[in-house]
């Protein structure tokens, strides 16, 4: 049967890709350094799908987003909320006289803002709980963004109303900065810290202090559209405990005690929730998992991922290919959120051909270089990275090429297995070296691709009715 299929199929080649003789006008880094040689353009077709991805992971050293989106028609809907601990700098820990001389001003929970991501011009609206000490919050652990907290009391609460302002400097007792979310904590809860809290016990050991005070949920309250990123590991953040006592002179001394964030010693999880329900992503994740997609929908970390399927590659006779890509690019958004949900930086890797195959994502074969550690070396010649252009309305939109030319020409000189291509909007990530290399995983970056949650794009598909613009391979060749 395969005898029969491949001529026709090299007739179907022939009459339907867009082929092109030109000489030398592809540009000299794409053919060899000869003058006259003849080389072709043509397109191979893609087969796509979308497919849920259910969970991903967030360490404690990355940036984090604290915040909701309510009313993306094409995403749906995204809370965000940030766990974490922050204890005092050393252990046991005193205050410089017995707790009875300590008088309490006031307890403020600080975060480092990064930036945000959404609609900068919506207010907001925080809540600080301690977290139950039914949930287990290990120091060591790197939690997925679908890890939930169980709840105690509420302890702080903040109304931001304006989130542009957050970078403002800030002048707080003894510190002068910029990029602070300062949320005001209870005064029972800075009492616990200041009076109830010492070496006997919260404050013998970091062990003791969890088992007494599991730590802080932020939890955003109401829609605002508005994603704030922050960074925990960042010197910003903290708590802060005001207080004053007496000296032996009688005069009042004002002082701030830190609890930040220690390594080896706090815990910090970022639980991130989607709800799809009517938005366009929803419709397309519910279709059978064999029905091809003309749209595709991507966002950055948890979200939803695209199996590309290559088949025409196979049936290509062998040729000299000098540059075969992977290109794509965005349908515009046809709504008020378009330039407010920007598009994140993607990344491609393999997988096998079997449906069930997408635990064990590989580097595509031939194309990535990996240097120290694993980390991919040629991340930007590689791909990825959004290129801005117009479409045909002069709308900006974002299109990606992911260059996969070795690939292609194992395939054809070597008849090296196909595989099927799976792409993603990675925060920090990590795949296999290769088709059944378990043995260890290597990070694709040495930092974050994407913020958690903070990107999403709809793409055109490989089925798209739009043949100029939809998803296909690209290959520049020559014959031999």
């Amino acid at each position: 049967m395969k005898k029969f299929l491949f001529p026709a199929f090299i007739i179907c080649f022939a009459i339907v890709s867009c082929t092109k003789i030109s000489v030398t006008e592809i540009g000299s880094e794409l053919i060899p350094p000869i003058d006259g040689v003849h080389t072709f353009d043509t397109t191979i077709d893609v087969e796509t799908y979308n497919i849920l991805l259910d969970s991903f992971r967030i360490s404690k050293s990355q940036e984090m987003v604290l915040g909701t989106i309510s009313n993306d028609p094409l995403m749906g809907g995204t809370k965000a909320i940030v766990n974490t601990e922050f204890k005092p700098p050393i252990f046991p820990f005193y205050f410089p006289v017995g707790k009875d001389s300590l008088t309490l001003d006031s307890a403020v929970l600080v975060l480092s803002y990064t930036g945000l991501y959404g609609d900068s011009t919506n207010p907001m609206h925080l809540k600080v709980y301690e977290i139950s000490q039914s949930s287990k919050f290990n120091v060591d652990s790197i939690y997925p963004a679908s890890a939930s907290m169980n709840l105690a009391g509420q302890i702080g609460e903040l109304h931001i109303t304006d989130p542009r302002k957050l970078s403002d400097s800030v002048k707080a007792f003894s510190e002068n900065s910029i990029n602070q979310i300062r949320i005001p904590l209870t005064t029972s809860f800075g009492n616990k810290l200041l009076k109830q809290f010492d070496s006997s016990n919260a404050y013998y050991s970091s062990l003791q202090f969890s088992s007494i005070f599991r730590g802080f949920s932020i939890v955003p309250q109401g829609t605002s559209n508005t994603l704030l990123k922050v960074s925990l590991t960042d010197t910003n953040s903290k708590v802060a405990l005001y207080y004053k006592y007496k000296q032996r002179n009688g005069v009042d001394t004002t002082v701030v005690t830190f609890f930040r964030t220690v390594a080896g010693m706090t815990g910090a999880s970022n639980n991130i929730t989607r709800n799809r329900a009517g938005s366009q992503s929803e419709q397309y994740l519910n279709n059978a998992v064999t029905t091809q997609d003309d749209l595709l929908f991507l966002q950055a970390g948890q979200g939803n991922y695209v199996r590309i399927k290559t088949p025409g590659i196979a049936g290509i006779s062998n040729r000299i290919i000098h540059r075969a890509e992977l290109i794509m690019e965005q349908e515009a958004d046809n709504d008020a959120f378009y330039n407010t949900f920007t598009a994140p930086n993607l990344f491609l890797c393999a997988i096998s051909t079997h449906p069930d195959s997408a635990a064990y994502r590989f580097y595509i074969p031939k194309d990535i270089v990996l240097g120290q550690g694993g980390i991919v070396d040629n991340l930007g010649l590689f791909g990825g990275n959004i290129i801005y252009k117009n479409d045909a309305n002069g709308k900006r939109i974002a299109s990606y090429n992911f260059n996969i030319s070795r690939y292609v020409q194992s395939i054809i000189t070597f008849q090296q297995k196909v595989y099927d291509l799976y792409l993603f909007a990675p925060v920090t990530d990590y795949v296999y070296a290769g088709e059944g290399m378990t043995n260890g995983v290597y990070p694709i970056a040495s930092s974050a691709l994407n913020t958690p949650a903070a990107g999403r794009v709809r793409l055109l598909g490989g089925n798209n009715p739009q043949q100029n613009r939809k998803m296909r391979i690209r290959i520049i060749y020559s014959t031999l």
